[in-house]
């Protein structure tokens, strides 16, 4: 039987042998077993180039927007993995991207796994302390990258938690939040641009709530308007160490800097910015602003 023949077997859902016709089962060595599966192989090809029979990997596009819209809705990576039946790192590489193919069988399994519904009250709170915990992370320096990983979720995942805009969110993720910004709240991220983007958003830190999961309650503005220095943090950048300064505390740094008698050089070297930024900062105003230690 030619490898045309061959192709049009596959195509009617025949299985193919393995073999040659002196062995039961595949032989390794036998030229007549290798012929037979050196054949398949070019009947399958054929009939996959044809059309006629689906591809074995798929684009992973489709399951990964499956597994965000499955994590959005309070699933953990573990959860989808074990519903799906397949191993937790394939969840994981497929929703981050690192795999942009898969069989079609994985791909199948983790699209069967049912969206929990984010509006249903079972088990679900709203979503706005929440969101208003990571805004709040956010402004300290925490970008999602650094708050995903605690939380045991996609970076995507977690600026949609903190965008604000879902109404209700899975009651475990609402206490995992929860926890995380009572662990790491007083504290500072590393990332300059995390707080530059939510003081743009106008979020605001945490002691701004009084009642930080009441949809109705209004934060309390003036923290924005005086921003705390941490006077530690000025002291050790003012010696060279590399400390991340909100700009009310770069300003005044540079003014205790003068008072101390530092040259413009010394200071820009210290705080590791250019001489210009300096003389700019010095000629403005010492930051009216609430001194912590």
């Amino acid at each position: 039987m030619d490898v045309n023949q061959l192709a049009r077997r596959i195509r009617d859902g025949a299985t193919l042998p393995q073999r040659c016709p002196q062995h039961t089962t595949y032989v390794a060595g036998c030229e007549g077993c290798k012929d037979a599966a050196r054949i398949r192989s070019r009947a399958r090809h054929r009939a996959r180039s044809y059309g006629w029979i689906p591809p074995a990997h798929l684009p992973t596009d489709q399951a990964r927007q499956h597994i965000t819209a499955l994590l959005e809705g309070g699933m953990s990576l573990e959860g989808v993995a074990s519903r799906a039946g397949v191993a937790w790192s394939t969840v994981r590489n497929i929703a981050d991207g690192s795999t942009p193919r898969s069989h079609r069988t994985t791909l199948a399994a983790i699209l069967a796994v049912p969206l929990t519904p984010v509006a249903a009250p079972h088990g679900h709170v709203l979503a706005v302390g929440a969101a208003r915990r990571l805004q709040a992370l956010t402004l300290a320096g925490y970008d999602s990258d650094t708050l995903a990983a605690p939380l045991r979720a996609l970076p995507e995942v977690v600026r949609r938690w903190r965008g604000g805009n879902l109404t209700f969110i899975a009651e475990q993720r609402h206490h995992d939040i929860t926890a995380l910004a009572r662990r790491i709240d007083g504290t500072r991220g590393d990332s300059q641009r995390a707080r530059t983007h939510a003081i743009r958003q106008g979020w605001h830190p945490l002691a701004a709530w009084d009642d930080i999961d009441n949809p109705d309650a209004r934060p309390l503005t003036g923290l924005s308007e005086e921003p705390a220095v941490d006077v530690v943090a000025v002291e050790r950048a003012l010696t060279g160490a590399r400390v991340l300064l909100t700009a009310a505390e770069r300003r005044y740094a540079v003014h205790v800097g003068r008072q101390r008698g530092m040259s413009t050089s010394q200071i820009a070297t210290a705080l590791h910015l250019a001489a210009r930024s300096v003389t700019r900062l010095a000629a403005q105003p010492l930051p009216v602003c609430e001194l912590v230690a």
